[in-house]
């Protein structure tokens, strides 16, 4: 395994206690930075080297654990490779993906039993394809790393200051250091879960020598466990989600282990680790079964913890998690004030996941999230694109943004690509002029000005008739008729020719307009497999999205969840292959 080189020292060395208990030879994923991406700004995708494995094949499901290892074929159902043109087919791979701070969170509250949220001080997670679970835009620095091995200093502190909590953990109590047979219990049966698999009796031998150690220091057995645990929780098979590659170089796709395929699934639902019934299954089995992944997918999304999927898919992919931070000008917006911002904003993005909550589970479908009204006392207001939150996010803190919220739209909701704009491009707004002023103006005419500039003219010419259709909405989404300068809102407009030209004059007219075809159900496809996956949605996967989407729409119901149960049963969510380049 290539590892990432350290420069300084933490409390442990450096990145030397992660890597201490680091997997064994076999894990493909990389710790370095030509790996896990270079943040933000550097992910380059997982599908640069496109490759292909065709036909159908198997791969085996292994479960190691203690009562041998148990093969369960797993037969693959590739999509027809005509769908995807000259672009091979191509399963991929993910590289080890660190746990975010959502996962980092909720899987300590799962595991040990805690309740405080210590990644919440965390360096803020790398983010990419506009979410912050991309195993390839993460990297590790001995700072990052300092925090975790405190982190996880303090909440074994916490669990063994509490009785109750420590007799999860203690499921025995050793005599002493000579007593390894309860130690080994212990970490056998703590470490599976903190390690999301079986442990090794090699790795059950040399945690017992950390414990015996600690003993041998003057700590009494229970200080040695704790030792042990500590160690556990600051080492690369908890922090990672680390899949295996038998054979690294292989171009051959190959089953995910139970283990690993658990733990895709419960991080996609929950953000968190896996539960004991998804253990059981991963050790019996029988979770590679496709009914048993489907039934799966609905008692999971069924529980109360299934919250984190909406607040951190939806959350991310539709803004609303931005929200919470984004800034409104009390003075163009009085009712903002400061005291009143951060309970208002909270409320909008409140109000837009409980909108996606409509169409997680059916019978809505993504096909009408453009065009179900929230309210029905309230008709005019129609869709996502009706709602406060959405019209707030999209707007500057003093004034509507048109172009900002078209721009929105067509790249977040219809996943288009809307190129930057060019460089010295002039201002629309005066920066010598109040906010005030500007935000009474009549954005239409200063707009139609602004499009005048031929620079300005091809991006804007599609991107302002979506934004001037929500014009009837001010910067905090409230409707109106008229500007502060008296002049009449106009929300008319004419959508450009991938949409036929149409005319619209109202918010109905246009979401009625833009969810004339696919684009809406094609965006979100995309933008749940690629959260799924952790990776970036590549050409290679051509032909799996389109196998997916005709699987949604052959089950009838244009849900989330149905869709999801797509993804979880496809190629690209149940295996994974090697780094090796083959030519299809």
């Amino acid at each position: 395994m290539k590892i990432l080189k350290s420069h300084s020292h933490s409390p442990m060395s450096g990145l030397a206690a992660l890597l201490a208990l680091s997997v064994a030879a076999g894990c493909s994923g990389k710790l370095d930075s030509a790996a896990a991406g270079t943040g933000t700004n550097g992910a380059t995708g997982p599908g640069a080297t496109p490759m292909g494995t065709g036909g159908t094949s198997t791969g085996p499901g292994t479960i190691p654990g203690a009562g041998g290892t148990s093969t369960i074929p797993v037969t693959m159902n590739p999509p027809d490779p005509t769908i995807a043109g000259t672009t091979p087919i191509d399963v991929n791979r993910v590289p080890i993906h660190r746990l975010n701070q959502a996962e980092y969170d909720n899987t300590m509250k799962d595991l040990l039993g805690v309740t405080s949220t210590p990644a919440n001080s965390f360096i803020a997670d790398e983010t990419a394809y506009g979410f912050d679970n991309i195993a390839e835009a993460f990297n590790m620095t001995d700072v990052r790393f300092e925090q975790y091995y405190n982190a996880a200093d303090m909440l074994v502190d916490t669990v063994f200051a509490d009785p109750t909590l420590t007799a999860k953990i203690m499921t025995c109590t050793p005599a002493g250091a000579a007593d390894t047979a309860c130690i080994g219990q212990i970490i056998s049966s703590f470490g599976m879960r903190a390690w999301r698999r079986p442990i090794t009796a090699a790795e059950v031998t040399r945690l017992t020598q950390v414990a015996t150690d600690a003993i041998a220091l003057g700590t009494d057995a229970t200080g040695g466990v704790k030792q042990v645990v500590k160690t556990m929780l600051a080492s690369l098979p908890f922090l990672y989600r680390v899949e295996m590659d038998a054979t690294p170089n292989s171009p051959t796709a190959h089953a995910l282990d139970p283990y690993e395929l658990a733990s895709r699934l419960s991080y996609l639902t929950w953000s968190s680790m896996p539960d004991d019934m998804l253990f059981g299954l991963a050790q019996n089995g029988t979770l590679v079964n496709n009914d048993v992944l489907s039934a799966q997918v609905d008692r999971m999304m069924a529980d109360p913890k299934a919250n984190s999927f909406v607040l951190n898919f939806a959350g991310q992919w539709l803004g609303m998690r931005k929200l919470l931070t984004h800034a409104v000008d009390a003075g163009a917006y009085p009712a903002w004030t400061q005291a009143q911002a951060t309970q208002m904003a909270a409320a909008l993005s409140s109000e837009g996941l409980a909108y996606f909550n409509q169409f997680l589970a059916g019978p809505a479908g993504m096909n009408e999230f453009l065009t179900t009204v929230p309210n029905a006392a309230d008709p005019s207001r129609v869709g996502f694109m009706g709602l406060r939150g959405f019209l707030t996010l999209t707007s500057f803190p003093y004034r509507t943004a048109p172009t900002l919220r078209g721009k929105w739209v067509l790249e977040n909701l219809l996943c288009q690509s809307i190129p930057a704009p060019p460089a010295n491009v002039p201002k629309l707004d005066d920066p010598a002029a109040p906010t005030t002023m500007v935000q009474s103006e009549n954005v239409r005419v200063r707009l139609e000005a602004h499009r005048q500039n031929p620079m300005c003219n091809g991006c804007h010419s599609t991107l302002d008739p979506i934004g001037m259709g929500l014009e009837n909405y001010d910067g905090v989404g409230e409707y109106r008729t008229t500007y502060a300068n008296g002049d009449a809102v106009d929300p008319s407009g004419q959508l450009p020719a991938q949409w036929n030209n149409a005319m619209f004059s109202s918010l109905p007219e246009l979401a009625t307009i833009l969810s004339s075809d696919s684009k809406m159900t094609d965006c979100a496809s995309k933008e749940l497999l690629t959260y799924a996956l952790g990776r970036g949605v590549v050409p290679s996967d051509d032909g799996y999205l389109a196998q997916i989407r005709k699987g949604w729409s052959d089950a009838g119901v244009l849900g989330m969840k149905s869709l999801m149960k797509q993804i979880v049963l496809n190629d690209t969510f149940r295996f994974r292959r090697g780094e090796g380049m083959v030519t299809q």
